[in-house]
């Protein structure tokens, strides 16, 4: 058994990042086919990067994720962005 437990490395860190923000498992699944179709090398990036899901948001494979890709967008980048200055 690994010291974490049965997952380490870059799968595990994006299990806890999920399970911090309270991240359901049809959004998780979500991530995770914008993750492996973008080859992702640290799945995580894609909670600091809002390129990524922009560009998951304009891309015709996985246009039955648009409304919620837009949704996490906005969640995770415009509002924290209005937050911050805000703050200023």
């Amino acid at each position: 058994m690994a010291l974490f437990g049965p997952k380490v490395g870059h799968e595990a860190l994006f299990d806890e990042v999920c399970k911090y923000h309270d991240i359901d498992k049809k959004i998780k699944a979500i991530l995770q086919t914008v993750v492996k179709k973008y080859q992702m090398q640290h799945p995580v990036q894609i909670f600091i990067e809002p390129d990524t899901l922009v560009r998951a948001q304009s891309d015709p494979d996985l246009s039955a994720e648009h409304e919620e890709l837009q949704k996490l967008y906005d969640a995770w980048f415009v509002e924290q962005s209005l937050a911050s200055r805000r703050k200023k």
